[in-house]
């Protein structure tokens, strides 16, 4: 169970270093480019949680009826809520919350996202939908959804599970 664990966790630090960036700190150099039009990851803990947080481009949502019909390639498939609509400066915020006992991730928490734009002082609650990536399944359930923020931003993502909560900032070009 715990090399299945380390295995999820191996998944998520590689596609962070995918997107280009690091899984704790700031991405290099030669990495600028790309954490620009990708967004940022962040990871934080707290007594009972791994949080590993993402501010991405925006992502397609699909149904499992319209995953079904449509067989897509990219996106994300909705488990369990609401999937927002791609438009105009729209970020895909997710959150992936690991039993810090375990290593597994979870899916029977309801996690509250809030997104503060500390530029231009706007407060966002990001719906909480389970989801997990199209292609990469499972090892992929995350919270999170689409949502409006726009670039050159200053942003504080807060993530609240039961009575605990981390809070992690970056920048979006």
């Amino acid at each position: 169970m715990r090399v299945l664990c380390v295995l999820c966790l191996g998944a998520v630090l590689a596609a962070c270093r995918l997107i280009g960036a690091e899984a704790i700190g700031h991405p290099s150099s030669d990495e600028q480019d790309v954490v620009a039009a990708a967004g940022w990851t962040r990871i934080a803990t707290t007594e009972k949680y791994l949080v590993v947080a993402n501010v991405l481009p925006g992502e397609q949502m699909f149904t499992a009826p319209e995953a079904q019909a449509e067989h897509p390639t990219q996106g994300e498939l909705i488990i369990e809520g609401t999937g927002q609509a791609l438009g105009a400066n729209v970020r895909h915020v997710e959150a992936h919350i690991y039993d810090r006992r375990t290593g597994m991730p979870l899916t029977n928490v309801t996690p509250t996202i809030v997104v503060l734009n500390r530029t231009t002082g706007e407060r966002t609650e990001v719906a909480s939908t389970l989801m997990q990536d199209v292609n990469i399944g499972a090892l992929d359930l995350h919270y999170g959804n689409n949502v409006a923020v726009p670039g050159s931003s200053d942003l504080s993502l807060t993530i609240t599970i039961g009575d605990q909560e981390v809070t992690l900032d970056g920048h979006l070009d």
